[in-house]
């Protein structure tokens, strides 16, 4: 394909579809890795149980277990591109608790300097870019190169 400079200037190189897919595999596999590690790894069990005891969660007995089985399995369904906007959902819900439970406490030790520093530091956690990432799969679906896009695709056939 050939761009012109208009095409690189104000439109972009196209790969619509490749970024969707690598936006949608990143935040997928890094859910589904951190809630294996939250489930599996005994040392990682303990420090995600403290932290939800430290910042005062509700059910800590309940969410120790329920918010990294979230993670694994709606991180899978967005890695592979099954029901990837509600496994999307699903996962935006969790880092919106958690932006709301430790974003706080970690931008008072950024110690911004005034109200755009203060945006900045919120803008410099890796939560708040997960959470447009999971946007992006809520809005865009998975794709053309997933699961859902296949299984549309076999619908489609059995309906025509």
């Amino acid at each position: 394909m050939r761009w012109t400079m208009m095409d690189l200037l104000f439109v972009g190189v196209g790969w619509t579809d490749l970024a969707i897919t690598l936006n949608r595999i990143a935040v997928g596999a890094f859910f589904m890795l951190s809630g294996y590690h939250k489930l599996f790894n005994p040392q990682r069990h303990r420090e995600f149980t403290d932290e939800l005891k430290e910042l005062g969660v509700h059910a800590v007995g309940f969410n120790q277990w329920w918010v990294p089985l979230v993670e694994i399995t709606a991180g899978g369904g967005v890695l592979i591109g099954l029901l990837a906007p509600l496994a999307a959902l699903g996962l935006l819900v969790i880092i919106l608790v958690a932006i709301a439970t430790s974003g706080p406490q970690r931008i008072k030790v950024y110690k911004p300097i005034d109200e755009s520093d203060r945006i900045d530091d919120w803008l410099y956690l890796p939560e708040v870019l997960y959470a447009f990432m999971l946007t992006m799969v809520i809005s865009a679906g998975a794709g053309p190169y997933s699961l859902d896009a296949l299984i549309l695709g076999l619908i489609d056939k059995r309906g025509a």
